[in-house]
C-alpha cells in the first residue's frame, strides 16, 4: 500500500484526481487544498509520492510543500504540477525538489503513468539502500575480524603502533613475531583502517610460490617474455596499485629477488619481465616473518641493506603466553564468531575459561582458535567444558593439580616403600593422573591406557578412587 498526498488549491481539479485515483486499491490517499494541511499531512503520516500544484496560491506556497516533503526524515517523491509549461516553472520545481514535472490538461491515464513510474523508482531505490546497508553491515563484520582483541598491556600498545602505522599509510613496516600470533591480522588491521581500506591488500607467500615464478607472480610479464608467456600478466605490485602489498615469511625470499625488491624500494618503480617501460605505483608495502631477520643478515642469508629498507618501522608481536590477559577476551571472540556463522549459543564453563588460561599456547592465538573450534564442533550441549577442550600438552592449572606419575623429586620416596607399597602408590598415582587427564571419562581414560572399561572401574573402587 501506497501512501499518497494530493495537494491542490483548486478544488474541482483536487476532487476530480482524488476521484480517480481512488479506484486503484494500492494507493491510500490524503488531499489538502493549502499549504498549512499539506504540511500537517507530511508531518503526520509516512507519504511515498506527494503530487502538488506549483502554483497555489502564488508560487511560493507549492515550493514551500514541495521543500517541506524533502525535508521528511522518510524522504518521499515529489510530482510537480503547473498550469504553464515554462523552462521556468520547470527550474524552480525541480530546485525546490520535484522528481518529476507535469503540465495541467494532462489525462487521468498519463498521470497514473507518471505515478506509477515514480513510485516504482522510489521502491528500487529503497531496495537498493538495502542492499548497500546490508553490504556495509557485511564489509564492517568482515573488518571487524581484523579487530585486535585484547585488554593485556602488551596489547593496548600494539593496538596504539598499528593505529599509527594505519594513519600514515605510507611508510615501510616490518611485522615480526612466533607461528600463529596473528602477523597478516596485523597487516589487514593496518589495511581496513587506513585510507588506503578502499584499495586492493595483495599478500604474497613468500614461501609458497616457485622461486622460478616469483618474479613474474611480482612484476609480471609481457606476452612472449618467456616460454609459456602466452599473454601478458600483471603482476602483484600492479594489482596493489593505491593499497597495501604483505609479503609474508619475507626471509625465504632468494637473494636474486631480494635485489629487485629493494631497486623497487628505492625506486618505486619497475619493468615487466620483458617490458620496455617504466611502470610506477603507489603501495604501501608491509612484511613479515617468524625468523629473526638480523640474525639472518649475520649469517648472508639475507641483505643488510634491504632489511634496513624494511624495517622502517617495526612492529614486534608478543606470545601469547605472555600476555595471558587476552585469552579468555579472544576465546569468547572466537566462540562468538562461530555461535554467529552456525547459529548456535554455546557458552563456556568458568572451569574452561581457567583451564584456557592455564596453557602456554606454543601454537599462539592459531592453536587458540582451533582449539575452540574442536570443542565448538564436538560439544554436544549449550557448555563448553575442560573436557572438551583437546590441548597438544596438559595446561599448567592441570599440571600443577595433578601429581606427575614419576617425578625426579619422588624416586627417593618411591626407594624407601617396599616393592608392594610402591605399586600400590604408583597405580593410585597413575590411574589418579589418568582419570584426571581425561576429565574422569572412564571410557577415554580406559581407552588411552589400553584397558577395558570394566576393569578400570573395578580398579577405581578397588583403590576408593573418587572424582575429586
Amino acid at each position: 500500500m501506497y501512501r499518497l498526498l494530493i495537494v491542490d488549491d483548486e478544488i474541482s481539479m483536487l476532487k476530480g484526481i482524488e476521484f480517480n485515483l481512488q479506484e486503484n486499491p494500492n494507493y491510500e490517499l490524503h488531499t489538502a487544498s493549502d499549504k498549512e494541511t499539506a504540511l500537517k499531512l507530511l508531518a503526520s503520516n509516512e507519504i511515498d509520492l506527494v503530487v502538488s500544484d506549483l502554483m497555489m496560491p502564488e508560487i511560493k506556497d507549492g515550493i514551500a510543500v514541495m521543500k517541506a516533503a524533502k525535508k521528511q526524515w522518510y524522504q518521499p517523491s515529489v510530482l510537480a504540477m503547473t498550469a504553464f509549461e515554462t523552462v521556468e516553472n520547470a527550474v524552480k520545481a525541480m530546485q525546490a525538489g520535484a522528481d518529476d514535472f507535469i503540465s495541467k490538461g494532462f489525462g487521468i491515464d498519463e498521470l497514473s503513468f507518471r505515478i506509477e513510474n515514480m513510485l516504482k523508482k522510489k521502491q528500487q531505490i529503497v531496495q537498493l539502500a538495502n542492499e548497500n546497508r546490508i553490504l556495509k553491515e557485511t564489509i564492517q563484520q568482515h573488518y571487524s575480524d581484523y579487530n585486535i582483541i585484547g585488554s593485556s598491556k602488551q596489547t593496548v600498545g600494539l593496538i596504539k603502533r598499528v593505529r599509527r602505522v594505519a594513519k600514515d599509510a605510507k611508510s615501510t613496516c616490518l611485522i615480526q613475531g612466533d607461528s600463529g600470533t596473528g602477523k597478516e591480522l596485523i597487516a589487514r588491521a593496518i589495511h581496513a583502517s587506513s585510507r588506503r581500506k578502499n584499495a586492493p591488500f595483495v599478500p604474497v607467500n613468500c614461501a609458497a610460490i616457485p622461486e622460478t615464478l616469483i618474479e613474474s607472480e611480482l612484476f609480471g610479464h609481457e606476452k612472449g617474455a618467456f616460454t609459456g608467456a602466452i599473454t601478458f600478466k600483471k603482476g602483484k605490485f600492479e594489482l596493489a596499485r593505491g593499497g597495501i602489498i604483505f609479503f609474508d615469511e619475507i626471509a625465504e625470499l632468494s637473494l636474486a629477488l631480494q635485489v629487485r625488491l629493494l631497486r623497487f624500494l628505492e625506486e618505486r618503480s619497475f619493468y615487466r619481465i620483458g617490458g620496455k617501460y617504466l611502470i610506477d605505483v603507489d603501495v604501501m608495502i608491509l612484511s613479515a616473518t617468524n625468523k629473526d631477520l638480523f640474525t639472518q643478515v649475520k649469517k648472508g642469508l639475507f641483505r643488510e641493506d634491504l632489511y634496513f629498507r624494511l624495517n622502517v618501522i617495526n612492529i614486534s608481536i608478543p606470545p601469547l603466553k605472555e600476555r595471558r590477559e587476552d585469552i579468555r577476551p579472544l576465546a569468547q571472540f572466537f566462540l562468538n564468531k562461530f555461535n554467529r556463522e552456525r547459529k548456535k549459543k554455546l557458552k563456556f564453563s568458568d572451569n574452561a575459561l581457567e583451564i584456557l588460561e592455564s596453557y602456554d599456547f606454543p601454537g599462539n592465538v592459531r592453536e587458540l582458535r582451533n582449539i575452540i573450534e574442536d570443542a565448538f564442533v564436538f560439544c554436544n550441549n549449550q557448555l563448553i567444558k575442560p573436557r572438551n577442550l583437546i590441548f597438544n600438552k596438559l595446561p599448567k592449572k592441570q599440571a600443577d593439580e595433578i601429581n606427575p606419575i614419576i617425578h625426579p623429586n619422588k624416586h627417593i620416596e618411591f626407594n624407601k616403600l617396599s616393592y608392594k607399597e610402591a605399586i600400590e602408590k604408583f597405580d593410585s598415582q597413575y590411574f589418579s593422573s589418568l582419570l584426571q587427564q581425561n576429565f574422569w571419562n572412564i571410557n577415554e581414560a580406559a581407552k588411552s591406557a589400553g584397558l577395558s572399561r570394566e576393569w578400570l572401574s573395578k580398579k577405581m573402587k578397588k583403590m576408593d578412587i573418587k572424582k575429586m
